[in-house]
């Protein structure tokens, strides 16, 4: 894992945005966060195709 830390916060219930921080251990948080969200694809589809 290259995630030191990951955590999110909401400003303010009736907008529409969150700030996002990812720490990580050398690779680039936006790398990170693009192998997270595949990841996240990947498992949604076997779920999908399974049930």
């Amino acid at each position: 894992p290259d995630v030191e830390f990951c955590g999110y916060s909401v400003p303010h219930p009736s907008e529409t945005k969150i700030n996002l921080r990812i720490q990580t251990k050398g690779p680039s948080a936006m790398s990170v966060l693009e192998k997270g969200l595949n990841d996240l694809k990947k498992v949604s589809k076997h779920v999908l195709d399974t049930f």
